[in-house]
C-alpha cells in the first residue's frame, strides 16, 4: 500500500469507528440567574447565563409551560463571559422555562434548557421538553470530518513549505514536496470555506439542505470561524500560487501563506485562547509549524530512497535528521506547555475523557519518536553505506511513521469534541465558591461543612425541597486541598416519619467533588444523612449531618 493510501485508509476508519461518539461541550455554565428550579417572589427584569469562556448567541428564550415564548424580550447581547437580555413585560405567576443555545470558543454549540418559577413553588415539568442539552443535529459528523481534512491539508501545506525553505534536496524530492503542497494548499481552501456553512448547519441544528441556507451562513461566519476562514483561505491562496512551480521558488509567499494560515488557527479553539493567551497561542503555532514539518517531510524522503544513488538518499536523510532535532525539541516543548494548560493535574489525565485522550495522543508521540530515532540510528548510516534494501526498509519505516501520524491527528480531532479538565475545574471551582463555609439555609438551598479526623466534607442540597434535589459532595484535606476518594455511600433517612435509609452513590465531577441528583426526598423535614467514605482500601470515616428539606 503507498503512503498516501495507508493515511487515507486510516482516515476512513477514524470517521467510521472514531468520530461517530458522543460529543461534550467545550463552554461550561458557571451559573445563571435565574437559577435552575429557583422560585422567585417577582418577575424579573433580566435573565443572564454565565460560562467559564466567551460565546457567542444562538437563540436566548423564556418560554411558558406551554411552549410560548413570553416576557417581550430584546436582543441577547453578550458581555465578557456572559449573555443577558432583557424582558420587556412582567412575567405573571407561573413555571417558566429558560432555554439557551450558544457558541463556545471552538465553534461547538451547546445549549441546555431548565426552569424557574415568580410567585408560586414550580408545577410539575415531566412533560416539558428539557432536551436542548443534548440535542445535536446530524451536521456534527461532517463537521469532524471536516475538521480532520482541514488539519490534514494544514499541516501538509505549511509542512511542505517549511520543508522547501529549510531543506536542500535533489529535484525530484523538490518536485514531490511542490506535489504534496499544491494539493493540500487546495483542499485547505475548500475545507476553510466548507467549515462556514457545515459548523453554521451545526449550530442552527439544520436539516439535510441547510447548507442552502443564508441562515446557516450567515450564523457560521459570525463565529470565530468566520475570521479563521478570513486568514485561512489566501493563506492557503498564496501557498498554492508558491507551490505552483518547483522552478520558481518563492520563499517570500511561502512565509507569507504559512503564517496566514497558521494564524487562522490562533483566534479560534480552546487551545490557543486558553488563558494566557500571550503563551498559548506561540506554543499552538509552533506546534503547528514542527508537526506539519515532520509530517510532510515523509513523502518526499520516501522519494529520496528511490534516486539512482542510494547514497544520496543517504544524504537527504542526514540533512533531515540535523533539521529535525530542534524541531522535535520544539515539538515537545509546545505540546507539554499546551497541556500543562489545558489539563492543569497528573490526576487529571487519568481520571477525564480528555486526559485519556491526550495520554493517547502522548503515547503514539512517543513511539513516533521511537520510530524515528531508529530511523536516525540505524537506517539511515545504512542509506548512506549504500546497503541494498536500505531504501526498502526506510520506506517501510516511513509508512509507519505515517500510519502513527495520522493516529496522532485523529486524537488531536477528538480532543475538540470532550471538554477540558480547565473548563471542568472552572466550573466546580466555581460550584465550590457558592458553598459557605459554615451551616447555611436560604431559598437557593441548603449546605454545610463537616469535619472528620482532619477531613472535610462540604454538602449543599438544592433546591433542599420536596422533590428532585442536587447534592455537592466536596471532600478537603487539613490544607484544603481537594482530595479523591476510592469509594462514596450515602444514606439519606428522615427518622421522623419512619423512613429508613435511602442509599445514594455520588459521581465524581472534578478532583474532590461528587455530585447526584435524586427525588427521593417527597416528605418535607430534617433528613440524616450519613456519608461513608473510603479514602484507601483500608481507611474508612463517616461523616454525619442533618439536612432540612421544605
Amino acid at each position: 500500500m503507498k503512503p498516501l493510501q495507508l493515511f487515507a485508509a486510516v482516515f476512513l476508519f477514524a470517521v467510521a469507528v472514531v468520530l461517530p461518539k458522543a460529543v461534550y461541550a467545550h463552554a461550561i455554565l458557571l451559573s445563571s440567574s435565574p437559577e435552575a428550579n429557583q422560585q422567585l417572589d417577582e418577575s424579573p427584569s433580566e435573565v443572564a447565563v454565565n460560562f467559564n469562556e466567551n460565546v457567542g448567541p444562538i437563540f436566548f428564550r423564556v418560554l411558558n409551560t406551554k411552549g410560548e415564548e413570553v416576557g417581550d424580550p430584546g436582543d441577547p447581547r453578550v458581555e465578557g463571559n456572559s449573555m443577558l437580555m432583557t424582558l420587556g413585560d412582567t412575567l405573571p405567576n407561573g413555571t417558566y422555562i429558560l432555554t439557551y443555545r450558544v457558541v463556545s470558543a471552538d465553534t461547538h454549540p451547546v445549549g441546555a434548557s431548565f426552569v424557574f418559577s415568580v410567585g408560586e413553588p414550580i408545577t410539575d415539568t415531566s412533560s416539558m421538553d428539557m432536551s436542548a442539552e443534548s440535542a445535536q443535529s446530524g451536521w456534527w459528523l461532517p463537521v469532524a470530518t471536516n475538521r480532520f481534512i482541514l488539519y490534514t491539508s494544514v499541516l501538509f501545506g505549511v509542512g511542505a513549505a517549511m520543508f522547501l525553505i529549510l531543506m536542500d534536496t535533489p529535484q525530484t524530492v523538490t518536485k514531490s514536496a511542490y506535489n504534496i503542497g499544491r494539493f493540500a494548499a487546495a483542499v485547505s481552501m475548500v475545507a476553510y470555506f466548507a467549515s462556514i456553512g457545515m459548523g453554521g448547519a451545526e449550530m442552527v441544528m439544520g436539516g439535510p439542505a441547510a447548507l442552502l441556507s443564508l441562515n446557516s451562513w450567515t450564523t457560521g461566519l459570525g463565529t470565530t470561524l468566520g475570521p479563521s476562514a478570513a486568514l485561512g483561505i489566501p493563506g492557503a491562496l498564496l501557498l498554492f500560487l508558491a507551490f505552483r512551480s518547483a522552478e520558481s521558488q518563492s520563499t517570500g509567499l511561502l512565509l507569507v501563506g504559512s503564517l496566514l494560515v497558521v494564524g487562522s488557527f490562533l483566534v479560534t479553539g480552546h487551545a490557543a485562547t486558553a488563558p494566557p493567551v500571550w503563551i498559548m497561542a506561540p506554543m499552538v503555532a509552533a506546534h503547528i509549524l514542527c508537526g506539519g514539518f515532520w509530517l510532510a517531510a515523509l513523502l518526499p524522503l520516501s522519494k529520496s530512497t528511490k534516486l539512482p544513488d542510494i547514497a544520496e538518499a543517504g544524504a537527504v536523510m542526514t540533512q533531515f535528521s540535523g533539521r529535525a532535532v530542534m524541531t522535535v525539541g520544539l515539538l515537545f516543548v509546545s505540546g507539554v506547555v499546551i497541556t500543562w494548560f489545558q489539563v492543569e493535574s497528573i490526576m487529571a489525565m487519568i481520571e477525564t475523557d480528555y486526559g485519556f485522550r491526550l495520554s493517547l495522543k502522548i503515547g503514539l508521540f512517543l513511539a513516533l519518536l521511537g520510530i524515528a530515532y531508529y530511523n536516525k540510528s540505524v537506517l539511515t548510516p545504512a542509506l548512506e553505506k549504500a546497503e541494498a534494501d536500505g531504501g526498502a526498509k526506510m520506506r517501510r519505516s516511513i509508512r509507519l511513521e505515517l500510519l502513527l501520524m495520522a493516529a496522532i491527528l485523529i486524537a488531536a480531532v477528538s480532543l475538540t469534541l470532550v471538554t477540558p479538565p480547565r473548563a471542568l475545574s472552572d466550573q466546580a471551582g466555581n460550584m465550590g465558591s457558592n458553598m459557605s463555609g459554615g451551616m447555611s439555609m436560604g431559598g437557593e438551598g441548603f449546605s454545610t461543612v463537616v469535619e472528620q479526623q482532619g477531613y472535610s466534607m462540604k454538602i449543599e442540597v438544592t433546591p433542599a425541597k420536596t422533590g428532585e434535589n442536587m447534592a455537592m459532595l466536596t471532600f478537603t484535606d487539613a490544607d484544603g486541598k481537594p482530595v479523591d476518594m476510592l469509594r462514596i455511600e450515602t444514606d439519606w433517612s428522615l427518622p421522623a416519619a419512619g423512613l429508613e435509609g435511602i442509599g445514594k452513590v455520588p459521581e465524581k465531577m472534578a478532583p474532590g467533588m461528587y455530585h447526584l441528583m435524586f427525588n427521593d426526598l417527597i416528605i418535607p423535614g430534617d433528613w440524616e444523612v450519613r456519608v461513608g467514605v473510603f479514602v484507601t482500601d483500608f481507611d474508612k470515616y463517616n461523616f454525619r449531618t442533618s439536612v432540612p428539606i421544605k
